[in-house]
């Protein structure tokens, strides 16, 4: 993980993180590191700058926002903000740990 070249893309909880050249699929879009309570999008990916405007504006909304929110791009077949939610609850487990 060290030899991982991040770019810092905004601080706060958690971190997000741009990479590029962690992998040759530019269909992977992001990862999350516990160890460093970090999104890393990856910048290889055809629609990142899309994907990480939307990220930025989305952990912004508190709860509410977030579910009236994702029925527009649940019924568009768009998986990313489920695995998003996904790693915040995973989060939110640890982190009261």
């Amino acid at each position: 993980m060290e030899d991982l070249k991040l770019q810092l893309i905004q601080c706060g909880t958690p971190m997000i993180y741009a990479c590029e050249g962690v992998t040759k699929s530019k269909k992977f879009l992001f990862s999350y590191i516990p160890e460093r309570d970090a999104i890393v999008l990856n910048k290889k990916h055809k629609n990142y700058e899309h994907y990480k405007d939307l990220l930025l504006v989305y952990l912004q909304f508190n709860d509410l926002q977030k579910r009236e929110f994702l029925s527009m791009p649940r019924s568009m077949g768009m998986t990313f903000f489920d695995s998003v939610n996904r790693v915040l609850r995973m989060r939110k487990k640890v982190l009261r740990t």
